[in-house]
């Protein structure tokens, strides 16, 4: 899936991973986020366009693509997520689980920290992390 802003910054979705550009001042730096190193997706929906936050795992350099359209926005959003999903659950071990478990709610109480996500947004996905944790593990 290839989708172009106005500004023709690009995002590239791959079987191995999301390509972008990077804008920072007038330098274009292109950018390859494997999918292992991608820990989450956020989409900030405008009143006319939507921004598309792919956030690294490494914590620098998150590719950030702004004024998309909202629908082909949201499209990128499931189809990285859905990527992303098996090589977390794909992991050997309870303790990738539980340092993953760890990232994730350290990336939901940044987000909420930054006002992306309300109180009961992020008293939500918290909930429904722990649930699925504790489901997982009894297996």
């Amino acid at each position: 899936m290839w989708l172009s802003n106005s500004w023709k910054q690009e995002i590239d979705i791959t079987e191995d991973g999301v390509i972008g550009e990077v804008i920072e001042g007038l330098r274009r730096t292109k950018m390859t986020l494997p999918y292992d190193r991608i820990a989450q997706v956020n989409l900030h929906r405008g009143v006319f366009a939507a921004t598309l936050e792919v956030i690294n795992k490494g914590g620098a350099g998150n590719l950030v693509v702004k004024g998309l359209a909202k629908d082909e926005a949201e499209q990128a959003k499931s189809l990285i997520e859905e990527r992303i999903r098996p090589t977390a659950e794909g992991a050997p071990g309870a303790q990738v689980g539980e340092n993953s478990l760890v990232s994730e709610l350290q990336q939901l109480a940044y987000m909420h920290g930054r006002g992306i996500l309300s109180d009961a947004e992020f008293q939500s996905a918290k909930a429904r992390l722990l649930v699925n944790q504790n489901a997982g593990s009894h297996h």
